[in-house]
This record gives structure tokens, C-alpha cells and sequence, in this order.
């Protein structure tokens, strides 16, 4: 049975693709897709992995120079237009584009469901991915990391759906138009590209208008409410509804609502960003059409450079995460300070943090991180303003919360000294000071 024809690329007949950048997270998928569907693939990179090198051989890709006879050329936005291939390729007369516009022209007749945003979009896509191939759902899928188990980044599935990790960070967003648009969240980034925060919002907005189906975006992200308010959401208290009530062994459980028709979900990973992530993939298989289990993420198999342990050894962890917008530190840092112990805990008799501590003349606000730092800046630093209503049994200091009930029939605000997981309510904190936590719930009630 000879296979079907290779559909038409920008208006002409391809059969061969040259790969420029072919070793890094946004061709090599990109080119396995490719070959798996038909075309004639090769490549090249001046720093390709092992690894990948072992997948693209996988897939049937060559990997050398720019050949004779190729049809087109693709390149990632790592590639200089001085990049000798590329300048080759443009002297032969070959049509040369960027990954994401041929991406977004692969996918042109496909229900394509965009997975886009600022932080999270490689995690999202392979929890997306891990669910739907766990319920044997034969969606296409090409995402933007690697793996840790043997699941290719890239795969040609036998039905209309495919899932694609889609980056805005060389402008080619604006040639997709989704059946669904999962927009994890949304931050001013790239500023080479997007001048200011207003080019960035067009962007995603005129995204959001080209949808043809749901958009599905993050209650807990104001600017992609903003840009699309008739959005179906998810998150704490979203459409889809997904709490994080707790965390056991590299596991936790999501307690889940609104729309979602499991009660909830077992997670291979933690922390809070990671429950936002997995809500947001749990919520768009079932958009798709597939109904989600309890267990359809307990083996998440998770993806590289991810929190990754590199060494745990003599009580030393190190660890490897591709964070590096001030937003991914920000969550990444918050997650792991639950999961490791404190650097606070056992610091009331350290000289020289005795000694830093004489020299701040005024504290004009305290945030902490953990319930040890609280109590040791309590002790060490404003031990003078604290008011005894702020000391538990036995005399010793701890921290205080404020905790927002949401509950129509019940809502309220008051102070506690720990957090009680609930789906009804929200905890900020921990502050230190009862006195100045009670004055502020005393404003917030007025």
C-alpha cells in the first residue's frame, strides 16, 4: 500500500527538509515529527547531544551538511543569517524559514491545540501528552523538551489532533490558528522582539481571536483573563477547578472541580506550579474529548532540565531547572523550600548573621519564606516589637497567616498559625507580627 501524498508546503510541492539547529529543543522535535510523516529529513548542529543524535538516527534522519537536491530549509532562531549553510541554502535559491512558521504550516489542516504562554509550556505540553497516550488517545504531539522516560518529543498521531508546544519568542506565533488555545500564563519576556509589554499582549490577543475552539487560561493570571475574558479558566478556582490538598513521595494529589469529571488526580511531582500545569492539562484532554482518570498523571514520567538532580550526595542536593525568567526562579525557589529543609532552622547562635543583623538600621517590610526564617527574624531581629498575643505555647514565637474563607455562605477573613488545605479558602503569609497581621485584617474587613 503506497503511503498518501505529502501535502504541498507554502504553495509547492517538498519532499526533502534541511534542518538548521537540528541538536536543540525546538528543530529536533520538529524534524522527527517531519520524518515520521513522510518527508525526507536531515540536519546538522555545531553542538548536537548524543542523545539526540541517537534519536534523530531513530527517526531516519541524516545528519551532515546542506545536501543536494533539498527542497527547503528550516532553522532555528538560534541559526545568524551568516550561518554558512544558510547562506548556501539562499545562494541556491532555496525557500529558508523559521521553525514556527514551518511549524504553523504543518499543522495548518490539523486541530491543532497550542500550548503557549510565558513559564510552563514544555511541562504542560508533556503532562498534556502523558494523559492523552495513557488513555490511548491517538493525537499527534511535538513538544518542546525531552522526555525522562523513552516517550519520543515527537510523534505522528492517527487522528486530526495534534498538540504543539508554541513559542513566541521569534514572532511566528501569529501564523497559528488553533482549535484550542492553552495559555498557561503570560509575562513580558523577549524584549528583543516585544518593545514593551503592550506588543506582547497584541500578540497573545490576536492568538486568542484566531481560535476556532476554547481558550483555556490560568484564573490566577490577570492578563490573560484581560486579553481574553470569555476564556474558560483553570486553576484554584477556575471552570476547571484543580486544589493541591497534598504532597507524599514525589506525588501529590489534586483535589478537583467545576467542570472536571474526576474528584481528583494523583500527580508524579510537586509543587504549586506543577499543579497549576497539570490542572491545565487534565482540563485540555478533556476539551479534546477525553475523559481523564485519578491515575492519568500518577506516572508522569517529567521532562529534562526540569528539576532535575544532578548529585544528591552527604546531604547536597544539585539540581538542574531551565528557569530563568525572574517569574520561573521565583516559583521554582518557592517549591523547593517545601521540599528541602530549612536554612533557618538552627540559626539563633550564628555570629556572623548575629553580627549582619546590627547593621540594618530600619526594616521598612519582611518577607520569609519559610515558618524558620519568620521565627528567627522574630527572635534575632524584631524581637522588640513583637506583642505577646504573637507567642505560642510554651513561649515560642512562630509565624501567623491570614486566611481569606471564600465561601458564599461563609466568607471571612481571620488569623491563623498554620495552613489548613481547603478549596474554599486562600492563606497569605506568613507574616511576622501578629499585631500587624490583625491590623490588616481589621482594614481588609472595612
Amino acid at each position: 500500500m503506497r503511503p498518501p501524498p505529502l501535502p504541498d508546503l507554502f504553495g509547492r510541492a517538498v519532499c526533502r527538509i534541511h534542518c538548521l539547529g537540528v541538536g536543540g529543543m525546538g528543530v529536533a522535535p520538529l524534524a522527527i515529527y517531519l520524518a515520521r510523516a513522510g518527508w525526507r529529513v536531515s540536519g546538522e548542529d555545531d553542538a548536537l547531544s548524543r542523545e539526540v543524535s541517537v534519536l534523530l538516527a531513530g527517526a531516519g534522519i541524516e545528519v551532515g551538511p546542506l545536501p543536494t537536491g533539498c527542497d527547503l530549509v528550516v532553522r532555528s532562531s538560534a541559526i545568524p543569517d551568516s550561518h554558512r549553510s544558510l547562506t548556501a541554502a539562499l545562494g541556491r535559491g532555496l525557500a529558508c524559514v523559521r521553525r514556527g512558521e514551518l511549524l504553523a504550516e504543518v499543522l495548518r489542516d490539523k486541530k491543532l491545540v497550542a500550548v503557549c504562554g510565558s513559564h510552563g509550556k514544555t511541562t504542560t505540553t508533556a503532562m498534556l501528552v502523558a494523559v492523552l497516550r495513557g488513555a490511548g488517545f491517538p493525537a499527534g504531539y511535538i513538544a518542546g523538551g525531552l522526555f525522562n522516560d523513552s516517550t519520543p518529543p515527537a510523534g505522528v498521531g492517527s487522528n486530526e489532533w495534534v498538540v504543539a508546544e508554541v513559542d513566541e519568542s521569534d514572532g511566528t506565533i501569529g501564523g497559528f490558528s488553533p482549535e484550542i488555545t492553552l495559555l498557561v500564563n503570560l509575562d513580558w519576556d523577549h524584549p528583543d522582539r516585544y518593545g514593551s509589554p503592550a506588543d506582547i499582549e497584541a500578540a497573545f490577543a490576536a492568538l486568542c481571536a484566531r481560535t476556532r475552539g476554547a481558550v483555556l487560561v490560568s484564573d490566577a493570571c490577570a492578563l490573560s483573563l484581560r486579553l481574553a475574558p470569555s476564556a474558560t479558566t483553570f486553576g484554584r478556582s477556575g471552570s476547571f477547578s484543580g486544589v493541591l490538598v497534598g504532597e507524599n513521595e514525589g506525588r501529590m494529589t489534586l483535589m478537583l472541580g467545576g467542570r472536571f469529571k474526576p474528584a481528583e488526580a494523583l500527580v508524579r511531582a510537586t509543587g504549586d506550579f506543577n499543579a497549576s500545569n497539570a490542572t491545565a492539562a487534565l482540563a485540555a484532554a478533556q476539551l479534546m474529548g477525553v475523559e481523564p482518570s485519578r491515575r492519568s498523571l500518577a506516572d508522569y514520567a517529567g521532562v529534562r532540565r526540569r528539576q532535575a538532580v544532578l548529585m544528591d550526595e552527604g546531604g547536597v542536593t544539585v539540581m538542574e531547572d531551565y528557569a530563568h525568567h525572574p517569574a520561573e526562579i521565583r516559583a521554582l525557589l518557592s517549591s523547593l523550600r517545601r521540599r528541602v529543609a530549612s536554612y533557618w532552622g538552627d540559626l539563633g547562635d550564628r555570629p556572623h548573621l548575629t553580627r549582619m543583623v546590627a547593621q540594618i538600621d530600619r526594616v521598612e517590610a519582611v518577607r520569609c519564606d519559610s515558618e524558620h526564617e519568620a521565627a528567627w527574624l522574630e527572635r534575632n531581629l524584631l524581637e522588640r516589637q513583637l506583642p505577646p498575643w504573637n507567642r505560642s505555647r510554651g513561649g515560642q514565637e512562630v509565624p501567623v497567616y491570614i486566611r481569606l474563607d471564600e465561601r458564599p455562605c461563609a466568607p471571612g477573613l481571620k488569623v491563623v498559625h498554620a495552613i489548613r488545605p481547603s478549596a474554599s479558602a486562600r492563606h497569605f503569609g506568613p507574616y511576622l507580627g501578629g499585631l500587624r497581621a490583625r491590623l490588616a485584617v481589621s482594614a481588609l474587613h472595612r
